[in-house]
């Protein structure tokens, strides 16, 4: 006997899915737009940008739809106007520490993610400027990859995709708060580090924080 098929609710249309899947998940298999800024197909749903936060019917706040699994029955709003002003504050939030928004698509496949949503939801206003927590390593001697830290949003894929697709381990994460930085084992230069310039760091960067030192140089 087939097993019973699971339906939930994802603005308004009935959709089916598996055990396990997310809500995020269901709504990218169904073209629906939730943005996201700490995701990355290859790595762990992490949860921790908040842009992917979706209503659910029954719940008094939001959740992250990227770690919140889907029960049958489930009610999910994923474009409200709650959620848009909550995803504006949080874009312009972000952008406040950047010393610039538009960079060089050439730094990274991934680099213009952060400025495409800006756009988007007109976060551009410069309401909460004020200081910048990155620490750019510009000096960083290596021939391969650009550290322009004061473009950092401190989304964590690069560390992750570091530990979880290349095992190497080699960018960390140092302080808390606003003091957070991203970093090497002991604060050292790439080359010196456990880092084998594979350039996935590079390559989900959503904001050209970590750049193609090469591609940028034969533009």
């Amino acid at each position: 006997m087939a097993d019973t098929e699971l339906t939930m609710k994802l603005d308004g249309k009935d959709v089916s899915f598996t055990p396990g899947e997310t809500v995020f998940e269901i709504a990218q298999r169904n073209d629906v737009f939730i943005p996201t800024l700490c995701f990355d197909p290859r790595l762990k749903p992490f949860g921790s940008c908040r842009m992917c936060a979706v209503e659910v019917k029954g719940m008094k706040n939001p959740v992250a739809s990227c770690t919140t699994a889907a029960t049958a029955g489930m009610e999910v709003s994923s474009s409200t106007e709650v959620l848009d002003k909550h995803r504006k504050t949080l874009l312009e939030m972000v952008v406040s520490e950047n010393r610039e928004l538009e960079v060089s698509p050439l730094r990274g496949t991934a680099s213009q993610e952060l400025s495409i949503l800006v756009e988007k939801y007109g976060a551009k206003t410069g309401r909460f400027k004020g200081h910048q927590s990155g620490h750019s390593k510009l000096d960083d001697k290596n021939p391969f990859i650009l550290r322009d830290y004061d473009l950092c949003i401190s989304c964590y894929r690069c560390v992750r995709v570091c530990a979880e697709q290349e095992g190497d381990y080699a960018i960390s994460v140092m302080n808390r708060g606003f003091h957070t930085q991203i970093t090497t084992e002991f604060n050292l230069e790439l080359r010196s580090s456990a880092c084998t310039f594979c350039g996935q760091c590079v390559q989900t960067c959503p904001t050209g924080a970590l750049a193609d030192k090469k591609a940028l140089r034969h533009a």
